[in-house]
């Protein structure tokens, strides 16, 4: 919900478009490693590492999911 105009300061001006996409972008990606995270150290816990070993398994899950999150955020 924005900000009423009457508590604005006077020359005030909200974030530009660009700036909202940036932020929501950021946020998405941050969620997207963190729900990575989570779930890839669930797969590698449950199914093992496979041939790429722990870290690139898992740095996988993250930047997929990273990916997924802020590209939709």
């Amino acid at each position: 919900m924005p900000v009423p105009a009457s508590a604005m300061p006077a020359g005030a001006h909200g974030p530009s478009t660009f700036d909202k996409l940036k932020m929501g972008a950021m946020m998405g990606g941050s969620v997207g490693l963190i729900i990575g995270f989570i779930f890839g150290a669930t797969n590698i816990i449950r199914f093992g590492p496979g041939p790429n070993g722990m870290l690139r398994t898992l740095g996988q899950y993250m930047a997929g999911s990273a990916a997924t999150f802020g590209y939709t955020s």
